[in-house]
């Protein structure tokens, strides 16, 4: 499938849901003239019964009711519908813009965004224009910290990559899975205060637990309620016994008012909120997966469906407490606050370990629905041989996946045993984006995910880099200072003996050429007794001679610039050898900063 095939797709798709959209908001319209009209009907035929006093007119009088009421849930299901279709259609036109490379609209991470991780934030991961803000298709809380989490971590060991590759294929084609779990999670509204609201309620010790005394008694309450209604249809009369039901009722209430409010402050208006994720349960319970790991979460989810479902109802029940009318007349009749906490801790009780686990599914899934969509969208890109204990690494027409494909100039590169590749070249002759290219498509590699590459083959490294150091006057740190300590840290892995892979751009850049020199190098020579693959790139030419120094230890490639016609070329390829031409004195001269 070509880029232009994905495109097809997507618009035919946003062209569906357009008119599934307009086909519903017609069934709308409709439903909500017929419940005007019905609510005209009851009003009419009510005062038909009232002047004629038949019994007829009061009985169609009650069937309008019956029937607005089933109207008034039509409405909502259409209108749910509705909602479901524009979130799908909006989600075809941000794909479609993907594919184009314009995703600025997109969440962009920022929240994430960490200057100390050892490589998200020299690697663009979160902020604008990063790989989160293009990949991203997660919407809830939980869903975006479990993708944000993914592309700050290494797996520890490989079989976690070739899990989630299968995964990953698993899920790519499922575009209707993906796209309607991916609308659903948007319609969820929540606030950052929510699941710590929910887990404040979970920790909390409710006391009709220790009263059970409480439900007898509004047992009790229920029946003489139930019995002073019957007796009163009879005889009109009997209901005057409600009186002093109502003052024993609220005199049994009234010392428990001020904790069951605090109780229902904790999950108030959380029912809406819990049946968006029923409904993600709902969609993960009913996909035919194939993958081991996806059948089993699914059971998983279909039991987390029905018992979500189960709480969001108790608590949308127990929500009209808050309603005057309502609330008074419950509690008054059948002192339905102790009813209400007695099935919501019986509820608790049976499932307060597993809420958290349903909850954290659904946010996995979000981020494998993003990282899948991203293959889906990539079905030219590779998926990449990870290889434990391997010192080779290999990629052919590798690129950066941020790049246009129109302007992205891929490159080949083949390490064997070299533990240090030194890539010389003049300023904007690529050496940065190419580095970025080997720790982006590593990090796909790592997350499951094909890559920017015809081939790719690596070893299962912890990944650091140092490539985008700054000063922070918040932390009064000095740029060269907020470099040694990035330096260090690599360091005390690089000793600890963990394998990995460095990415550094121009060392030491706050000091001296000399000193500069000296300390490069000694980074260097150090860094060849360890288990290490680092791949530095310098103006500093001196450094090209370590790999006559190290011979098959250290190893020189570089990205050449081309001066002709009065100016200055580029290739942006790699290649092997010294770089011969800088540009920076010459882009001066021709710029009339010197003579």
């Amino acid at each position: 499938m070509t880029t232009e095939d994905l495109g097809n797709t997507y618009r035919k798709r946003v062209e569906s849901y357009e008119n599934a959209i307009n086909y519903r908001t017609r069934v709308i319209n409709y439903i909500a003239l017929l419940r005007l009209i019905t609510l005209v009907a009851i009003v009419y035929f009510l005062v038909k019964g009232i002047k004629s006093d038949q019994l007829i007119f009061y009985f169609v009088s009650f069937l309008m009711v019956i029937s607005f009421f089933i109207l008034v849930s039509y409405y909502k299901f259409h209108t749910d519908k509705r909602d479901q279709l524009r979130q799908l259609k909006k989600l075809n036109i941000t794909e479609l813009g993907c594919l184009k490379y314009e995703f600025d609209n997109n969440p962009d991470g920022s929240e994430f965004i960490d200057r100390h991780h050892p490589w998200t934030y020299d690697l663009d991961i979160f902020g604008k224009g990063s790989f989160y803000q293009f990949i991203n298709r997660t919407a809830t809380q939980k869903g975006k910290t479990i993708l944000a989490s993914s592309l700050s971590s290494s797996p520890d060991i490989v079989e976690q990559i070739f899990e989630r590759q299968e995964i990953i294929k698993d899920l790519k084609d499922r575009i209707d899975f993906r796209q309607v779990y991916t609308a659903r999670a948007n319609l969820i509204e929540e606030k950052e205060t929510d699941f710590s609201e929910i887990q404040h309620w979970l920790d909390t010790q409710n006391y009709i637990q220790k009263n059970l005394w409480l439900i007898v008694v509004a047992i009790l309450s229920s029946l003489a309620s139930l019995s002073i209604i019957v007796a009163g249809i009879i005889d009109f009369s009997n209901f005057r016994y409600f009186l002093p039901l109502l003052l024993l009722n609220w005199g049994i209430l009234s010392p428990f008012l001020v904790r069951t409010n605090k109780y229902h402050s904790n999950i108030s208006k959380k029912h809406d909120l819990l049946s968006g994720y029923a409904s993600l349960l709902q969609t993960i319970g009913e996909t035919p997966f194939n993958h081991s790991t996806l059948l089993c979460y699914q059971d998983n989810a279909t039991e987390g469906c029905d018992e979500v479902k189960k709480l969001s109802g108790m608590l949308n029940l127990f929500d009209q407490r808050l309603n005057l009318f309502m609330g008074t007349v419950l509690n008054s009749l059948f002192l339905f606050d102790f009813f209400m906490l007695f099935f919501l801790e019986r509820w608790k009780k049976k499932n307060r370990d597993n809420i958290e686990m349903w909850i954290e599914l659904t946010g996995w899934m979000e981020a494998m629905v993003s990282l899948s969509g991203f293959a889906y969208n990539h079905p030219n890109y590779t998926v990449p041989e990870i290889k434990v204990n391997s010192t080779e690494f290999i990629a052919e027409d590798m690129g950066h996946p941020l790049i246009d494909p129109s302007k992205r100039i891929a490159n080949n590169i083949q390490i064997t045993n070299e533990k240090v590749l030194i890539i010389t070249g003049a300023n904007m002759a690529g050496k940065s984006t190419f580095l970025r290219s080997i720790g982006i498509n590593t990090l796909l590699g790592y997350l499951g995910c094909p890559v920017c590459a015809q081939k790719y083959s690596t070893g299962l490294w912890e990944l650091y880099s140092s490539m985008r150091t700054s000063d922070s006057l918040k932390d009064e740190e000095s740029y060269f200072l907020a470099e040694i300590r990035r330096l260090k840290e690599i360091v005390d892995v690089m000793e600890e003996g963990t394998p990995m892979l460095v990415l550094l751009d121009e060392v030491l850049k706050g000091t001296n050429t000399t000193d500069k020199q000296n300390g490069s190098i000694g980074l260097i020579e150090k860094s060849l007794k360890y288990n290490i693959q680092c791949f530095i790139a310098t103006h500093d030419l001196v450094l090209g001679e370590l790999e006559t120094k190290h011979p098959q230890k250290v190893v020189n490639y570089c990205f050449e610039s081309h001066i002709s016609d009065n100016d200055v070329n580029f290739s942006y390829k790699i290649s092997r050898g010294i770089a011969k031409n800088m540009n920076a004195s010459f882009l001066m001269k021709k710029m009339g900063i010197v003579d």
